[in-house]
């Protein structure tokens, strides 16, 4: 085979293209269910700031009494990183010059690109929940990028990790505490209902502490064995999850279940909480960028792709834990 022209070099980077997002799409990814996808964003990472408003209303009790006029609070700071991901691959000349088939070639090593990509999103989404109670944080909660340092490094916005504990709790700019995660459990009847309710009655205020609805449609848990108990204790219509009273079953599709490959296999955790929340949200900074060209020095030929992503948390509520890593 002669030596390929920036025609042929052109041609075959758009199959590889194609072939990766072949690969990308050879399995469902779960990690866009449970954040909110985010495209278009820019620069090397993104900083908000929470306003937390004016507060409660004044109930007049005097037919003139006057309008007490205040200024908005600043809430917390929220940062997120777009993390850099690459892999590359160099093949000499003769390698490339004596292989007859070298859009087969192209094509099988693109596709495992897609498949390392939908597995690198898919890892680092889940990184949330399985790093999420560790007590010194995690690189995925650390937004730092250039112009902005995370105040608090790898934890949370607030200093905390995502999944407070119950003796160990956080506060709230109103001053109330607040925990989202308890230690040491797995899925039965009775520990959901500890969960479910924790987090729909116990952590439904804002940062002021009012009383706000903190909603929750999702059940999240490992495949297998977890997600067998799981569709059990939703997905039945009478008769009590583990009992034999003939009962209707109070927890009846008031949540759908998910089940992740990517959370930890050593954890018989549960989440519950709100999919596709804008408090959670997975920045796509970078969608997949695939080059092939050849290096002058040795003659051979280089192919790599790059992206960019991170993950932004604006609202430690959206989801509560039972089990997992505390540590």
């Amino acid at each position: 085979m002669p030596g390929l022209t920036l025609d042929q070099l052109a041609l075959y980077t758009k199959d590889m293209y194609k072939a990766q997002r072949e690969g990308f799409k050879e399995m469902p990814t779960k990690y866009n269910e449970l954040f909110s996808v985010k495209k278009g964003v820019t620069g090397a990472g993104d900083k908000m700031t929470q306003i937390l408003g004016a507060g409660r209303l004044t109930r007049h009790t005097s037919e003139d009494q006057k309008i007490n006029f205040k200024s908005p609070i600043q809430g917390w700071e929220f940062l997120v990183k777009y993390h850099t991901f690459s892999d590359g691959l160099a093949f000499t000349k003769n390698a490339i010059e004596d292989t007859v088939k070298l859009g087969n070639l192209m094509t099988d090593l693109s596709k495992t690109w897609g498949r390392m990509v939908r597995i690198e999103k898919e890892t680092t989404a889940a990184r949330v929940f399985n790093k999420g109670g560790k007590t010194a944080g995690d690189w995925i909660f650390n937004g730092t990028h250039p112009g902005n340092t995370a105040p608090n490094g790898d934890l949370l916005y607030d200093g905390f990790p995502l999944f407070a504990l119950t003796g160990a709790p956080r506060s709230s700019k109103g001053g109330g505490t607040y925990y989202n995660s308890v230690a040491g459990l797995t899925l039965t009847p009775a520990n959901f209902e500890t969960v479910y309710n924790l987090h729909t009655t116990t952590n439904n205020r804002d940062e002021r502490d009012s009383i706000v609805q903190n909603p929750c449609d999702t059940l999240l848990v490992r495949p297998g064995a977890e997600r067998f108990k799981a569709d059990r204790l939703v997905d039945t219509t009478k008769g009590m999850p583990g009992g034999q009273l003939n009962d209707s079953n109070p927890y009846y599709k008031i949540v759908s279940v998910i089940d992740w490959d990517y959370l930890d296999v050593a954890e018989a955790a549960f989440f519950v909480g709100k999919r596709q929340s804008d408090d959670f949200q997975f920045h796509e900074r970078q969608m997949e960028e695939i080059r092939f060209w050849r290096t002058e020095d040795d003659l051979g030929y280089k192919a790599s792709i790059n992206l960019r992503f991170g993950i932004l948390i604006k609202n430690f509520r959206v989801w509560t834990g039972g089990g997992g890593t505390t540590s």
